[in-house]
């Protein structure tokens, strides 16, 4: 069986012995794993002579037809090496008694050898051992020699020999165990136990530790385990060896609250070993405090000189008596104590501080005193004066009088600080004049030197004012009731606007300018209009219209969810520009507000009562404002005709949807009441959303509303210098160069679009007002396109949003293209209601006409004669005014700079029920939440006060 077994090395000739008697036989050699015959030399005698691989062979002839196999030939191929390549391992080599010893001996690239072990149990027969071979990626022989449960015993160099079988080879590995009897730690420092170091200085401290098992190593300082993190305390730790390591402390740049107690704690579990030292900082002698205690009436003074340092100074005293000469060193003597009259004592801390002092039984002059504390590091000195007490007195009130004297000094200086920035009443429409011959330079048109036609005096007698309005930090707006401002409505609900009775005189100026800028401009169906002022014998009031549906922003928000992209088909019924709807009327009493409690624009909702504070007692017939409902509710006339060619674009039906037709006509009357604006060189500063309102008929008027709202507390208003601006609607030279043109209105028209088609949003939404914010807008940054608006409407607000002004298109041509893309009728339905107002007899229009018509209910002219007729329509002239600049001057204030504060804001956030009934041009209807009675109350007050009279000068 054996002789089927052949082994042979690898380039070896083997023979498999496949012989026959007949020399003439054919016979053929197969190998069994391939299934192929294998050619190889055949001697009838030996059999198949070659190089084999490894496998199973079988040898096959026929004879008389009759097949013959012979049994397998195994043919094993061994790889052997002239030299032996030899490696000795053990995965540790320090062991605790009970633990099991494993050692390693490799031999590669050679599979034929013979290996010896020679270890310290070998006598006693305590080895296991085993072999294992692995050809892939490489032949290798691993023989493990395993002793379990080691003793001391164990102990000592175990020797791995390997020999080559073919040419008796031998290579001889060695590794040394040890085995203890139990575990340890021995810790060897390399320094003692008290050791210095000196301010600054980078310090190392090693001790070299020898453990097993492996043990756990802490530094502790003063008894608390140092942080790892510490970056001027640095620990680490290294192995030197198995069971061997270095650990280190080192002081990055050594402070004087390095000094301490340090210990090294090493532990496994066997034992703990630990290592402690004292580290002292050597740091030069300072004084801390040199200190006089005076002792009263008793005249003992005492000197207090605390010092330390490392090593602990040395404190002496030294004393000068010529205070004159103390400058020189010559002049000061070592102190002489004596038990009667000086004294002195010093002690030492436990924190190694000095505290030496000197006590005088009596000073009767004045002396110098020089503490010197020196060690080895350094020395140093300070010094005192001790002042007689009969001088000391004399000291205390002159001090006493200085500081009385600073402290009014900088109570003065708080309070002009403060005066100069409270907020003062601040109007955003300005009237500009061109200065250059090309047009294209302005300055502002100081609003007082406008004069103030009479004709717009209204008695005070025909006024009967009611609820408030709003509210803000230097006026009101109070709704009202005129009586007599037109022939065919006799009785008007009006919006009147007035300061607050503790309104300074640059805030009466202020609205004096507001006023003459309304009287300057004249009337325009989409703005809100002036109809009279009461300015003599009594507080300002300014009487405008009253808008039925509040600001733009709010009603938006509210008919948000109602909103229909496509223009309703569902039809409805024609109603006149005004929204006299005879169905409304005869179901709406008059309006009484509701405040909400977040600052939000107030909701008109009908009520059964209101209340109405009355200015002046009238006749019994006509001081309560209970008075007919045709008439309390509508404005001025404008003889009402049916509009059918656009069913909802300028009128009120009951149909409360919102259409992009809506807002597209809403964009229009913008651009018209703007292109208006411009003609009469009139730039307003704050074009936004919330300084549109919605009267009835949907037209749209534009306003300000700056006396009336808290910009202070308004989001849209940013803090920018002395006063508060809304940078978010502003053009990028009125925020950076403080230039203000119509061009710039033309920006702010732009982020005004962008917030009616996206129904009432905020302008750039998530983003902060900050550098980022402006470095944005420099570098070109636009919104993208709201949701509602078509790719039309976007296109003028990239138009408008042009980096160069002078490429932005005027308010004459954007009211060219928004015309564009409205119904055609839409253009002939609006010029009727604008020519339909301007034939009326509202109190806008009928106090710039003639003589002949000047005359009416409430209202005498004079100088009728100076009057041109206008009854031929009003001339808008169109005029594309607004495309030049205003060079960069200060705004004229009616008062001094000095006087210009910061201005109140009102906060336009959103609220579901919040819509604005008022027709200000210069304010907003806001209550605030704690609007009280005595609010109401105070109107009493500002009709009889007398020290709200104006000033001849302001008109």
């Amino acid at each position: 069986m054996f002789d089927h077994i052949i082994l042979v090395t690898e380039d070896e000739i083997a023979t498999i012995a496949c012989r026959v008697t007949d020399p003439n036989v054919h016979v053929t050699l197969t190998n069994k794993e391939e299934r192929k015959i294998v050619n190889a030399l055949y001697d009838s005698k030996q059999g198949f002579l070659g190089i084999f691989p490894s496998g199973s062979y079988v040898c096959e002839a026929t004879v008389n037809g009759v097949l013959f196999k012979t049994d397998d030939f195994i043919v094993q191929t061994w790889k052997a090496n002239k030299n032996i390549s030899v490696e000795m391992q053990a995965s540790k080599t320090v062991f605790r008694s009970g633990e099991t010893i494993n050692v390693y001996c490799i031999v590669l690239e050679n599979e034929v050898v013979n290996l010896q072990w020679n270890y310290p149990g070998q006598q006693r027969r305590v080895g296991i051992m085993k072999v294992d071979e692995t050809k892939v990626p490489q032949v290798r022989l691993e023989y493990t020699l395993t002793i379990p449960n080691a003793t001391v015993m164990d102990s000592g160099e175990y020797e791995c020999v390997v020999t080559s079988a073919i040419d008796d080879v031998t290579e001889v590995k060695k590794i040394n165990m040890t085995v203890h009897d139990k575990g340890f730690i021995n810790l060897s420092p390399n320094f003692g136990l008290l050791e210095y170091a000196n301010l600054h200085e980078v310090k190392s401290f090693s001790i070299d530790v020898h453990g097993y098992p492996s043990p756990k190593i802490l530094w502790l300082k003063d008894n608390v385990t140092l942080n790892k993190n510490l970056t001027e305390i640095t620990t680490s730790t290294l192995v030197t060896e198995e069971a061997r390591y270095i650990t280190m402390l080192q002081l990055i740049r050594a402070k004087e609250e390095d000094s301490g107690l340090y210990t090294l704690v090493a532990q496994n579990d066997a034992e703990i070993k630990t290592y402690s030292f004292e580290l002292q900082i050597k740091v030069p002698a300072l004084i801390l405090q040199l200190a006089d205690d005076h002792h009263g009436s008793t005249g003992q003074q005492a000197v207090e000189c605390l010092a330390k340092g490392m090593p602990v100074p040395d404190v002496e005293w030294l004393v000068c008596k010529d205070i004159k000469r103390c400058n020189n060193d010559s002049s000061w003597s070592i102190l002489v104590t004596n038990g009667s009259e000086i004294s002195m004592e010093t002690h030492q801390d436990h924190d190694n501080l000095i505290k030496s002092q000197v006590t005088f039984k009596k000073v009767e002059e004045t002396v110098a005193i020089r503490c010197i504390a020196k060690n080895d590091l350094a020395a140093v000195t300070r010094e005192l004066k001790l002042v007689a007490p009969s001088l000391r007195s004399e000291l205390t009130v002159a001090a006493a009088v200085l500081v009385l004297l600073v402290i009014v000094i900088v109570s003065l200086i708080v309070l002009v600080v403060i005066w100069k920035q409270k907020p003062r009443y601040e109007i955003r429409w300005r009237v500009i004049e061109s200065i250059s011959p090309d047009g294209h330079e302005y300055i502002y048109v100081d609003p007082m030197q406008l004069p103030y036609d009479s004709r717009w005096e209204f008695q005070r007698d025909g006024l009967v004012l009611g609820r408030i309005l709003g509210s803000g930090a230097f006026g009101k707006v109070v709704e009202g009731t005129a009586y007599g401002l037109s022939r065919s409505q006799p009785v008007m609900k009006v919006a009147v606007k007035m300061l607050k009775p503790t309104a300074r005189s640059s805030e009466k100026q202020a609205l004096m300018s507001e006023l003459k800028i309304m009287t300057h401009l004249g009337a325009h169906l989409n703005i809100v209009n002036l109809l009279g002022a009461c300015t003599k014998s009594g507080p300002i009031y300014i009487i405008t219209e009253y808008c039925f549906y509040g600001d733009l922003v709010n009603y938006l928000h509210k008919n948000r969810d109602n909103f229909q992209s496509r223009h309703p088909e569902k039809p409805k019924k024609d109603l006149d520009i005004f929204g006299l709807n005879p169905v409304d009327e005869s179901t709406r009493s008059y309006v009484i507000l509701s405040f909400e409690n977040n600052g939000d624009y107030m909701d008109m909702k009908q009520a059964e009562t209101t209340q109405y504070v009355p200015m002046l007692e009238m006749n019994e017939a006509s001081k309560y404002s209970d008075i007919q409902r045709s008439l309390y509710d509508r404005p001025a006339s404008y003889k009402k005709k049916p509009i059918s060619e656009v069913k909802n674009l300028l009128s009120d039906d009951g149909f409360e949807g919102l259409t992009l037709l809506d807002l597209l006509s809403f964009t229009y009357q913008v651009a018209r009441g703007m292109e208006f604006l411009a003609s009469k060189n009139c730039v307003h500063r704050d074009l936004a959303a919330r300084n549109v309102l919605l009267a009835q008929g949907k037209i749209v008027k534009i306003c300000d509303f700056g006396l009336a709202r808290d910009i202070m507390h308004d989001s849209n208003y940013v803090s920018k210098g002395s006063t508060f601006l809304p940078v978010k609607w502003m053009a990028p030279e009125s925020i950076f160069d403080n230039l203000y043109t119509t061009l710039s209105d033309v920006w702010s028209f732009g982020i005004l679009l962008w917030e009616i088609f996206s129904l009432g949003g905020t302008p750039y939404p998530g983003m902060v007002v900050d550098s980022t914010f402006y470095n944005k807008i420099k570098s070109g940054y636009r919104m993208a396109k709201p949701d509602h608006a078509t790719h039309e409407v976007y296109d003028i607000m990239v138009k408008c949003w042009n980096s160069e002004p002078e490429k932005r298109p005027s308010f004459y041509h954007l009211s060219k293209i928004a015309e564009s893309l409205l119904p055609g009728e839409y253009k002939k339905c609006y010029e009727k209601v604008l020519h339909d107002f301007l034939k009326s007899d509202h109190p806008a229009v009928t106090r710039m006409r003639s003589d002949s018509d000047n005359s009416y209910i409430g209202v005498t002219y004079k100088n009728e004669h100076k009057m041109k007729d206008r009854e031929s329509g009003f001339d808008e002239q169109r005029l594309s005014a607004d495309s030049g600049y205003i060079i960069p001057l200060p705004d004229i204030d009616p008062v001094s700079e000095d006087e210009s504060g910061k201005r109140n804001r009102h906060s336009s956030q959103t609220s579901d029920e919040s819509a604005i009934e008022t027709g200000s041009s210069s304010s907003t209807c806001i209550k605030r939440e704690d609007e009280t009675i005595e609010d109401i109350e105070m109107m009493d007050d500002i009709g009889i006060d007398s020290s709200d009279l104006v000033e001849d000068s302001f008109l």
